[in-house]
Order: C-alpha cells, then sequence, then structure tokens
C-alpha cells in the first residue's frame, strides 16, 4: 500500500460559521444513548456518590424504552446511522462528525461491557472494582458531557483518540 491509500487525521474542516439551531439539536440525538447506559457501570459505585442516585432517575426510562425494542433495534440503528448518514456527503460535516462520535462512545462502552464480564465477581463488586467503576463512570460521563457541549456550541468535540477515529469514519468532501 502506498501512504496515499491509509486515511489520516489532517485537522478538522474550517468551518464557515455555527450550523443552524435544529443541526445542533440533532447533533446532541446519537450521545443520549451512551449517556444513559453509562449507568450500568456506575451501579457497582451506588453508594459511594449521591449523585449516582439521581443519574439512575434520569437515565431509567430510557433504558427501559431501550430494553423494551426488538433485540435486532441496536443492530439496525447502527447501520442505518452509519451507511445511511456518517458516509453520505448530503449531510453537513458537522452532524456525521457527531454522529460517528456517539457512535464510537457507543462501542466503547460496548467493549467494557465485554471486559466487565471477564472480571471475578468479588473483585467487580468489591472495594476495588466500586472505585474502579466509579472512576471509569466519571471520565466517561465528563467526556460524553463535553462531547455534548460541542454539539450545543456548534463545535469539533477534540476527544483524543475518539476524534482521530471520527474523522477518518467520513468520507472527503
Amino acid at each position: 500500500k502506498s501512504p496515499e491509500d491509509v486515511p489520516a487525521f489532517k485537522g478538522f474542516p474550517p468551518m464557515q460559521g455555527k450550523p443552524a439551531w435544529y443541526w445542533r439539536l440533532l447533533a446532541l440525538v446519537p450521545y443520549i444513548m451512551p449517556l444513559c447506559e453509562s449507568w450500568m457501570y456506575a451501579e457497582t459505585a451506588y453508594n459511594l456518590h449521591c449523585f449516582i442516585e439521581q443519574y439512575e432517575f434520569w437515565t431509567y426510562p430510557v433504558l427501559r424504552l431501550l430494553g423494551r425494542l426488538p433485540s435486532w433495534f441496536l443492530l439496525a440503528y447502527f447501520f442505518v446511522a452509519y451507511l445511511g448518514i456518517v458516509r453520505r456527503n448530503v449531510w453537513p460535516h458537522f452532524f456525521r462528525f457527531h454522529v460517528v462520535t456517539g457512535m464510537l462512545l457507543e462501542i466503547i462502552l460496548q467493549v467494557m461491557g465485554t471486559l466487565n464480564d471477564w472480571i471475578p465477581h468479588g473483585i467487580y463488586w468489591g472495594k476495588i472494582g466500586a472505585h474502579f467503576w466509579l472512576a471509569v463512570f466519571w471520565t466517561y460521563f465528563l467526556t460524553t458531557l463535553e462531547t455534548i457541549r460541542c454539539a450545543i456550541m456548534g463545535m469539533y468535540a477534540d476527544i483524543p483518540f475518539i476524534s482521530d477515529a471520527a474523522y477518518m469514519q467520513i468520507p472527503y468532501d
């Protein structure tokens, strides 16, 4: 392969101005699922921080809704979002970037869930596990909030590794 065949992060395209309010609002939608599903990793640290109890109250309805959907829905969501939005140039670059960033955050959460199944229950539910998953939850939660803030402000989120991977998924205009 030649070096031209390998995609590289060349920086975000120059912003001509803030995207319209409806594109910024629509860019928030992909972050709802990762934000709500992060609760699953905070439950081991439930007694360590009082905020987590309120977080469960706000995210539980979304998780119940996701649980009622057919088993194929998340796979269909991924393919429709990736092939129908991210890979098509008819959508604004700003919106496609935030869709793929939300999907990457969701994939990270799924990988964490898979790794979680390999951890012995004594460690997972123990003191070490509670503090570890509390740190993971806060890191993930604050990262997701930062991407939401950037979407509302009409900016690209600059999250190490995730932003580079998101940008490489979007075809050049």
